[in-house]
């Protein structure tokens, strides 16, 4: 009968120590624009950045503001603004003053659009981050659970081999329920250590790829941002991008140190895929990762700042 009563209590606790957690669903997408963006083509970043430059532009504009007007597309309406306010000087008028400002406002409306783009994208960066440290929180409170659970068993599979081994009086079974006891007990305790909890997180749209990839042109990224981002001359070295300074930091500080062995490449490809099945410590790497460009992106608001700030004052 103790035997039976030991037993019993065992094969209890056990099934509360591995007794499944409630299955997580996960919505992907509630962060995606809710409609696709139309960029207008004319204000497109020129690639030939030297070659659009003018003498008219240089003497008027700083060239860091001129890299960021031809990130908005703007360095024609630069141009023709320039010869608005020569032609208003040469004749003032009324209607000269209107062309002139005219311009200028068309000018404002399109740096205004950029600013918006940066921060909706942003915006973007930080929902998905927060999705993936949300659904980070869940599991590893789950995994607690299991671990307690695990340890409170193995704690009394401990205590009921003591006490088997003085309630038997048989040697041979008090042999077998002593070692066996130790050895569930041991082998509780390496489970705490595996066999974590996960959940299928998806992504289709993922704002991570392209910038793990360093491509020279990007479907998910704005024009003006993607180029911000992609133009070494926008980083403070001015020798290499921003994307991939980015990078870089994520192989430095992250758990992307060594992409290319067998656990790096699975782990690339979850994070910069359509997504699978994460854990809460693979989670937690997508939420840093995000939170990383998103820093990287709010940062372009500082060009478009300056950019605004020259274009505000009088012309000369």
């Amino acid at each position: 009968m103790p035997k039976l009563y030991l037993l019993a209590l065992l094969l209890a606790l056990a099934g509360c120590a591995t007794r499944p957690p409630t299955r997580l669903n996960v919505a992907a997408g509630y962060c995606d624009p809710p409609l696709p963006y139309r960029y207008d083509p004319a204000y497109a970043p020129q690639a030939d950045f030297a070659g659009a430059l003018t003498p008219a532009l240089l003497a008027r504009y700083p060239r860091r503001n001129l890299l960021t007007a031809n990130a908005a597309g703007l360095l024609p309406a630069l141009t023709t603004l320039l010869g608005l306010e020569a032609a208003a000087r040469q004749q003032p008028g009324p209607a000269a003053e209107v062309a002139v400002l005219r311009q200028r406002q068309l000018i404002g409306a399109q740096v205004a659009l950029v600013s918006t783009t940066v921060a909706s994208l942003a915006a973007e960066l930080d929902c998905e981050g927060e999705r993936a440290d949300q659904v980070a929180g869940y599991l590893k409170t789950q995994d607690d659970r299991r671990t307690q659970r695990l340890n409170v068993l193995s704690i009394s599979i401990g205590a009921a081999s003591g006490i088997g081994t003085t309630v038997i009086s048989n040697q041979g079974a008090q042999y077998a329920f002593g070692i066996g006891g130790g050895l569930l007990a041991a082998g509780l305790g390496l489970l705490t250590l595996t066999g974590g909890h996960s959940t299928e997180f998806t992504h289709p749209r993922n704002l991570l790829a392209d910038v793990w990839a360093e491509k020279p042109a990007s479907d998910v990224f704005p024009p003006s941002v993607w180029y911000m981002l992609t133009e070494p001359a926008f980083s403070n070295g001015g020798q290499t991008a921003l994307a991939h300074n980015t990078r870089r930091r994520w192989e430095h500080y992250g758990q992307l140190a060594h992409p290319n062995s067998p656990k790096g490449q699975q782990l690339v490809a979850l994070l910069f895929g359509p997504g699978g099945q994460y854990s809460a410590d693979q989670l937690t790497v997508r939420a840093n990762l995000l939170n990383e460009l998103q820093s990287a992106v709010r940062l372009l608001n500082q060009e478009l700042q300056g950019l605004m700030l020259v274009l505000n004052e009088p012309a000369r």
